[in-house]
Protein backbone atom coordinates (compact mmCIF):
# COMPACT_ATOMS: atom_id res chain seq x y z
CA UNK A 1 0.00 0.00 0.00
CA UNK A 2 1.17 3.43 -0.46
CA UNK A 3 2.70 5.12 2.23
CA UNK A 4 3.39 8.30 1.28
CA UNK A 5 1.66 10.82 -1.45
CA UNK A 6 2.48 11.47 -4.56
CA UNK A 7 2.49 15.85 -4.60
CA UNK A 8 4.52 16.42 -8.01
CA UNK A 9 1.67 18.13 -9.55
CA UNK A 10 -1.80 18.81 -7.80
CA UNK A 11 -5.07 17.16 -10.11
CA UNK A 12 -7.91 18.42 -8.53
CA UNK A 13 -7.86 22.19 -9.05
CA UNK A 14 -7.32 23.97 -11.59
CA UNK A 15 -8.09 27.73 -11.75
CA UNK A 16 -9.71 28.84 -15.24
CA UNK A 17 -12.06 28.19 -18.06
CA UNK A 18 -11.03 25.78 -21.00
CA UNK A 19 -9.65 27.42 -23.81
CA UNK A 20 -8.59 25.25 -26.65
CA UNK A 21 -5.55 25.67 -29.40
CA UNK A 22 -5.34 23.23 -31.55
CA UNK A 23 -2.04 22.74 -32.99
CA UNK A 24 -1.47 21.72 -36.88
CA UNK A 25 -2.16 18.25 -36.66
CA UNK A 26 -1.53 15.41 -39.41
CA UNK A 27 -4.42 12.79 -40.33
CA UNK A 28 -2.73 11.55 -43.38
CA UNK A 29 -1.50 8.10 -43.59
CA UNK A 30 2.10 7.09 -45.00
CA UNK A 31 1.84 4.62 -47.00
CA UNK A 32 5.12 3.05 -45.96
CA UNK A 33 5.33 1.71 -42.55
CA UNK A 34 7.76 -0.06 -40.86
CA UNK A 35 7.22 -3.49 -39.06
CA UNK A 36 7.41 -1.43 -35.98
CA UNK A 37 4.43 0.59 -36.33
CA UNK A 38 2.34 -1.93 -39.10
CA UNK A 39 -1.40 -1.66 -37.69
CA UNK A 40 -2.90 -4.84 -37.41
CA UNK A 41 -6.37 -6.65 -36.09
CA UNK A 42 -5.21 -7.86 -32.84
CA UNK A 43 -6.34 -6.25 -30.17
CA UNK A 44 -3.74 -3.91 -28.36
CA UNK A 45 -2.75 -2.67 -24.90
CA UNK A 46 -2.10 0.71 -23.92
CA UNK A 47 -0.11 0.96 -20.53
CA UNK A 48 0.68 3.75 -18.64
CA UNK A 49 3.97 3.36 -16.33
CA UNK A 50 5.99 5.13 -13.77
CA UNK A 51 9.22 3.91 -12.84
CA UNK A 52 11.43 3.93 -9.82
CA UNK A 53 13.59 6.57 -11.51
CA UNK A 54 10.57 8.97 -11.38
CA UNK A 55 9.81 8.20 -15.13
CA UNK A 56 6.57 8.01 -17.04
CA UNK A 57 6.12 5.86 -20.12
CA UNK A 58 3.38 4.77 -22.16
CA UNK A 59 3.40 1.11 -23.97
CA UNK A 60 1.46 -0.51 -26.89
CA UNK A 61 1.43 -4.49 -26.07
CA UNK A 62 0.03 -6.83 -28.97
CA UNK A 63 -0.48 -9.87 -26.37
CA UNK A 64 -1.00 -12.27 -29.26
CA UNK A 65 1.72 -11.46 -31.14
CA UNK A 66 4.06 -10.18 -28.26
CA UNK A 67 5.18 -7.04 -29.40
CA UNK A 68 5.90 -4.57 -26.90
CA UNK A 69 6.53 -0.76 -29.05
CA UNK A 70 7.27 2.07 -26.29
CA UNK A 71 5.58 4.87 -27.60
CA UNK A 72 6.02 7.41 -24.63
CA UNK A 73 8.90 8.04 -22.66
CA UNK A 74 10.85 10.05 -20.11
CA UNK A 75 7.84 12.12 -18.97
CA UNK A 76 7.98 13.68 -15.68
CA UNK A 77 4.30 12.99 -14.36
CA UNK A 78 1.79 10.25 -14.09
CA UNK A 79 0.10 9.38 -17.58
CA UNK A 80 -3.10 8.16 -18.33
CA UNK A 81 -3.09 7.49 -22.82
CA UNK A 82 -5.78 5.49 -24.92
CA UNK A 83 -5.23 4.11 -28.55
CA UNK A 84 -7.64 5.37 -31.96
CA UNK A 85 -9.24 2.44 -33.39
CA UNK A 86 -7.14 2.57 -36.35
CA UNK A 87 -4.61 1.97 -33.97
CA UNK A 88 -2.51 5.33 -35.40
CA UNK A 89 -3.46 8.46 -32.92
CA UNK A 90 -2.28 7.90 -29.10
CA UNK A 91 -3.99 10.69 -27.06
CA UNK A 92 -2.42 11.09 -23.52
CA UNK A 93 -2.83 13.76 -20.99
CA UNK A 94 0.99 15.19 -19.98
CA UNK A 95 2.11 18.14 -17.55
CA UNK A 96 5.15 20.31 -18.43
CA UNK A 97 6.88 22.28 -16.44
CA UNK A 98 4.19 23.86 -13.49
CA UNK A 99 1.42 23.73 -16.25
CA UNK A 100 -1.95 21.46 -15.50
CA UNK A 101 -2.46 18.42 -17.45
CA UNK A 102 -3.18 18.82 -21.22
CA UNK A 103 -3.94 16.25 -24.45
CA UNK A 104 -1.21 15.15 -26.41
CA UNK A 105 -1.73 13.16 -30.24
CA UNK A 106 1.14 11.23 -31.05
CA UNK A 107 0.73 10.12 -34.59
CA UNK A 108 2.62 6.51 -34.37
CA UNK A 109 3.23 6.13 -37.70
CA UNK A 110 5.68 9.38 -38.17
CA UNK A 111 6.66 9.13 -34.20
CA UNK A 112 5.35 12.74 -33.84
CA UNK A 113 3.37 14.03 -31.36
CA UNK A 114 1.34 17.35 -30.75
CA UNK A 115 -0.17 18.87 -28.25
CA UNK A 116 -3.93 19.57 -28.23
CA UNK A 117 -5.12 21.52 -25.66
CA UNK A 118 -3.59 24.39 -23.98
CA UNK A 119 -5.52 25.51 -21.26
CA UNK A 120 -5.55 26.06 -17.16
CA UNK A 121 -8.25 24.00 -16.21
CA UNK A 122 -6.73 20.52 -17.03
CA UNK A 123 -6.86 17.45 -18.56
CA UNK A 124 -7.24 13.73 -17.65
CA UNK A 125 -7.90 10.00 -18.69
CA UNK A 126 -8.56 10.48 -22.87
CA UNK A 127 -10.26 8.60 -24.42
CA UNK A 128 -11.83 8.46 -28.37
CA UNK A 129 -14.53 8.09 -29.72
CA UNK A 130 -14.33 7.67 -33.16
CA UNK A 131 -11.57 5.52 -35.19
CA UNK A 132 -9.77 8.19 -36.94
CA UNK A 133 -8.44 9.56 -34.16
CA UNK A 134 -10.56 12.86 -34.34
CA UNK A 135 -12.91 12.94 -31.20
CA UNK A 136 -11.28 12.97 -27.81
CA UNK A 137 -12.86 12.76 -24.47
CA UNK A 138 -11.13 13.52 -21.47
CA UNK A 139 -12.27 14.15 -17.35
CA UNK A 140 -11.87 18.03 -16.39
CA UNK A 141 -12.19 20.07 -12.86
CA UNK A 142 -12.04 23.53 -12.18
CA UNK A 143 -14.05 26.46 -11.32
CA UNK A 144 -16.46 27.12 -13.69
CA UNK A 145 -17.43 23.28 -13.44
CA UNK A 146 -16.36 22.35 -9.65
CA UNK A 147 -16.64 19.06 -9.58
CA UNK A 148 -15.05 16.21 -12.43
CA UNK A 149 -17.22 16.12 -15.89
CA UNK A 150 -16.64 15.01 -19.10
CA UNK A 151 -15.64 16.99 -22.21
CA UNK A 152 -15.62 16.48 -25.60
CA UNK A 153 -12.66 17.83 -27.61
CA UNK A 154 -12.94 18.51 -31.55
CA UNK A 155 -9.59 18.33 -33.16
CA UNK A 156 -10.36 19.31 -36.10
CA UNK A 157 -13.44 22.23 -35.32
CA UNK A 158 -11.07 23.47 -32.40
CA UNK A 159 -13.45 23.69 -30.08
CA UNK A 160 -14.46 21.61 -27.09
CA UNK A 161 -18.05 21.40 -24.79
CA UNK A 162 -18.31 19.81 -21.43
CA UNK A 163 -21.49 16.96 -20.72
CA UNK A 164 -23.69 16.90 -17.60
CA UNK A 165 -23.24 20.35 -16.68
CA UNK A 166 -26.73 21.07 -15.25
CA UNK A 167 -26.00 18.63 -12.52
CA UNK A 168 -23.18 20.31 -9.99
CA UNK A 169 -23.49 17.88 -7.26
CA UNK A 170 -22.62 14.98 -9.89
CA UNK A 171 -19.40 13.94 -10.16
CA UNK A 172 -18.26 11.62 -12.81
CA UNK A 173 -15.04 9.53 -11.49
CA UNK A 174 -14.18 7.35 -14.38
CA UNK A 175 -15.72 6.54 -17.55
CA UNK A 176 -15.52 4.99 -20.67
CA UNK A 177 -16.65 4.74 -24.56
CA UNK A 178 -17.72 2.67 -27.32
CA UNK A 179 -19.21 3.30 -30.62
CA UNK A 180 -22.00 6.11 -29.88
CA UNK A 181 -22.14 5.89 -26.10
CA UNK A 182 -21.00 6.69 -22.62
CA UNK A 183 -20.83 4.79 -19.66
CA UNK A 184 -19.55 6.47 -16.40
CA UNK A 185 -19.53 6.08 -12.60
CA UNK A 186 -20.64 9.06 -10.53
CA UNK A 187 -21.06 10.48 -7.39
CA UNK A 188 -22.11 12.65 -5.11
CA UNK A 189 -19.02 15.52 -4.72
CA UNK A 190 -20.85 16.91 -1.83
CA UNK A 191 -21.22 12.81 0.33
CA UNK A 192 -17.55 11.81 -1.29
CA UNK A 193 -16.52 15.07 0.44
CA UNK A 194 -17.92 14.92 3.52
CA UNK A 195 -16.57 11.12 3.82
CA UNK A 196 -13.11 11.95 3.53
CA UNK A 197 -13.22 14.65 6.12
CA UNK A 198 -15.31 11.89 8.42
CA UNK A 199 -12.33 9.46 7.71
CA UNK A 200 -9.63 12.05 8.55
CA UNK A 201 -10.92 12.98 11.26
CA UNK A 202 -11.41 9.15 12.80
CA UNK A 203 -7.98 8.13 11.58
CA UNK A 204 -8.64 7.11 8.08
CA UNK A 205 -11.55 5.10 7.77
CA UNK A 206 -13.17 5.49 4.51
CA UNK A 207 -16.78 4.67 4.32
CA UNK A 208 -18.15 3.28 1.44
CA UNK A 209 -20.17 5.56 -0.99
CA UNK A 210 -23.07 4.78 -3.65
CA UNK A 211 -21.17 4.87 -7.48
CA UNK A 212 -24.39 5.44 -9.80
CA UNK A 213 -23.07 4.05 -13.17
CA UNK A 214 -25.06 5.73 -16.04
CA UNK A 215 -24.77 5.61 -19.67
CA UNK A 216 -25.20 8.56 -22.46
CA UNK A 217 -25.30 9.28 -26.10
CA UNK A 218 -21.47 11.29 -27.04
CA UNK A 219 -23.21 14.61 -26.75
CA UNK A 220 -24.20 13.61 -23.22
CA UNK A 221 -28.07 13.07 -24.09
CA UNK A 222 -30.00 10.60 -22.63
CA UNK A 223 -28.30 10.09 -19.47
CA UNK A 224 -29.79 7.39 -17.68
CA UNK A 225 -28.98 5.21 -14.83
CA UNK A 226 -28.09 1.63 -15.07
CA UNK A 227 -27.83 0.90 -11.86
CA UNK A 228 -25.77 1.68 -8.43
CA UNK A 229 -23.07 -0.05 -6.53
CA UNK A 230 -21.64 0.96 -3.07
CA UNK A 231 -17.77 0.65 -3.15
CA UNK A 232 -14.94 2.37 -1.01
CA UNK A 233 -13.33 2.91 -4.30
CA UNK A 234 -14.09 2.50 -8.41
CA UNK A 235 -10.42 2.85 -9.99
CA UNK A 236 -11.46 1.49 -13.63
CA UNK A 237 -14.40 0.87 -15.94
CA UNK A 238 -14.29 -0.49 -19.63
CA UNK A 239 -16.67 -1.56 -22.14
CA UNK A 240 -16.36 -5.30 -23.47
CA UNK A 241 -15.62 -5.32 -27.46
CA UNK A 242 -19.83 -5.64 -27.77
CA UNK A 243 -20.69 -2.53 -26.10
CA UNK A 244 -23.12 -5.16 -23.98
CA UNK A 245 -21.10 -5.49 -20.57
CA UNK A 246 -18.21 -3.48 -18.63
CA UNK A 247 -15.38 -4.72 -16.62
CA UNK A 248 -15.09 -2.75 -13.45
CA UNK A 249 -12.57 -2.55 -10.97
CA UNK A 250 -13.13 -1.64 -7.50
CA UNK A 251 -12.28 -1.49 -3.58
CA UNK A 252 -15.06 -2.83 -1.05
CA UNK A 253 -17.56 -3.63 -3.70
CA UNK A 254 -20.87 -4.42 -2.09
CA UNK A 255 -20.27 -7.03 0.40
CA UNK A 256 -16.78 -7.40 -0.71
CA UNK A 257 -13.40 -6.78 1.31
CA UNK A 258 -10.04 -5.62 -0.33
CA UNK A 259 -9.71 -5.37 -4.15
CA UNK A 260 -12.11 -7.17 -6.75
CA UNK A 261 -13.17 -7.18 -10.94
CA UNK A 262 -16.42 -6.94 -11.39
CA UNK A 263 -18.44 -7.50 -14.14
CA UNK A 264 -21.88 -6.02 -15.14
CA UNK A 265 -24.61 -6.80 -18.19
CA UNK A 266 -25.59 -3.56 -19.44
CA UNK A 267 -28.80 -5.54 -20.28
CA UNK A 268 -29.83 -6.92 -17.36
CA UNK A 269 -27.83 -5.21 -14.92
CA UNK A 270 -26.29 -8.04 -13.35
CA UNK A 271 -23.02 -7.91 -11.56
CA UNK A 272 -20.63 -10.58 -11.62
CA UNK A 273 -17.35 -11.13 -9.51
CA UNK A 274 -14.82 -12.30 -11.62
CA UNK A 275 -11.83 -12.01 -9.18
CA UNK A 276 -10.83 -11.08 -5.65
CA UNK A 277 -8.14 -10.86 -3.53
CA UNK A 278 -9.67 -13.42 -1.35
CA UNK A 279 -9.95 -15.86 -4.22
CA UNK A 280 -6.49 -14.84 -5.06
CA UNK A 281 -5.54 -15.85 -1.17
CA UNK A 282 -7.61 -18.69 -1.30
CA UNK A 283 -6.36 -20.27 -4.59
CA UNK A 284 -2.68 -19.69 -3.14
CA UNK A 285 -1.77 -18.48 -6.52
CA UNK A 286 2.23 -19.17 -7.26
CA UNK A 287 2.61 -16.49 -9.38
CA UNK A 288 0.30 -13.67 -8.22
CA UNK A 289 -0.05 -11.64 -4.57
CA UNK A 290 -2.90 -9.62 -5.53
CA UNK A 291 -4.75 -7.09 -7.43
CA UNK A 292 -3.84 -3.98 -4.86
CA UNK A 293 -4.79 -1.09 -5.05
CA UNK A 294 -4.86 1.06 -8.40
CA UNK A 295 -7.21 -1.53 -9.92
CA UNK A 296 -7.45 -1.65 -13.84
CA UNK A 297 -8.77 -3.89 -15.88
CA UNK A 298 -10.16 -4.73 -19.31
CA UNK A 299 -11.85 -7.46 -21.40
CA UNK A 300 -10.18 -9.41 -24.83
CA UNK A 301 -11.79 -9.24 -28.14
CA UNK A 302 -13.02 -12.87 -27.93
CA UNK A 303 -14.35 -12.24 -24.34
CA UNK A 304 -12.41 -14.98 -22.66
CA UNK A 305 -9.70 -13.26 -21.15
CA UNK A 306 -10.00 -10.32 -18.77
CA UNK A 307 -6.21 -8.43 -18.12
CA UNK A 308 -5.63 -6.29 -15.30
CA UNK A 309 -3.15 -5.42 -12.95
CA UNK A 310 -1.93 -7.17 -9.86
CA UNK A 311 1.13 -7.26 -7.79
CA UNK A 312 3.56 -10.30 -8.22
CA UNK A 313 4.57 -12.87 -5.36
CA UNK A 314 7.24 -12.54 -2.83
CA UNK A 315 8.16 -9.03 -4.38
CA UNK A 316 9.52 -6.16 -1.78
CA UNK A 317 8.34 -2.48 -1.73
CA UNK A 318 9.87 -0.17 -4.24
CA UNK A 319 10.60 3.59 -3.34
CA UNK A 320 8.90 5.63 -6.49
CA UNK A 321 10.21 9.08 -6.15
CA UNK A 322 8.24 9.57 -2.53
CA UNK A 323 5.69 6.64 -3.04
CA UNK A 324 6.51 3.22 -1.31
CA UNK A 325 4.77 0.67 -3.16
CA UNK A 326 4.86 -2.62 -5.16
CA UNK A 327 5.35 -2.95 -8.40
CA UNK A 328 2.47 -3.76 -11.03
CA UNK A 329 2.44 -6.19 -13.75
CA UNK A 330 0.17 -7.18 -16.12
CA UNK A 331 -2.07 -10.54 -15.48
CA UNK A 332 -4.56 -12.82 -17.87
CA UNK A 333 -7.52 -14.29 -16.09
CA UNK A 334 -9.28 -16.78 -18.13
CA UNK A 335 -12.76 -16.88 -17.41
CA UNK A 336 -12.97 -20.43 -18.58
CA UNK A 337 -10.35 -22.31 -16.71
CA UNK A 338 -9.73 -19.46 -13.56
CA UNK A 339 -5.90 -20.04 -14.61
CA UNK A 340 -3.98 -16.63 -14.29
CA UNK A 341 -0.92 -16.22 -16.32
CA UNK A 342 1.46 -12.89 -16.45
CA UNK A 343 1.90 -11.41 -20.20
CA UNK A 344 3.77 -8.26 -18.99
CA UNK A 345 6.53 -6.93 -16.85
CA UNK A 346 8.19 -3.41 -17.46
CA UNK A 347 12.05 -3.12 -17.85
CA UNK A 348 12.40 -1.59 -14.71
CA UNK A 349 10.53 -1.71 -11.20
CA UNK A 350 6.96 0.43 -12.37
CA UNK A 351 3.26 1.59 -11.13
CA UNK A 352 0.64 0.98 -13.63
CA UNK A 353 -1.64 4.15 -13.97
CA UNK A 354 -4.06 3.31 -16.86
CA UNK A 355 -5.03 0.62 -18.79
CA UNK A 356 -6.76 0.70 -22.05
CA UNK A 357 -7.50 -1.67 -25.04
CA UNK A 358 -8.23 -0.94 -28.43
CA UNK A 359 -9.83 -3.96 -30.54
Amino acid sequence: MYKFVFNCKKTTCFTAIIFLSVSVILFGCQKEEDKNTRINNNEELIISLYDNEGKSSIVGLDVEENVEKELVNNEEVWLHGALSGNKQYLAYTSAKGDGPWDIYLLDIHNKKSYQVTNDTLGQLHPRFSDREGKIIYSEIIGPSFPVSKIAKVDVQKKDSIVLDTEQADRAVELYDISGNKIIGAFVSEEENTARWVAANEDGGTLEQILYSIYEMNLDGSDMHLITSVKAINMDSIAYGPDGNSIILGGENVGEDEGSGIYQLSLTDQTLTTILTDQMIKENRNPILSEIGQRRSAVLSKNQRFIYFTGIPKNVDEVNFAGIISNIRCIYRYDLGNHEIKKVYEYKRPAIITDLTVTY
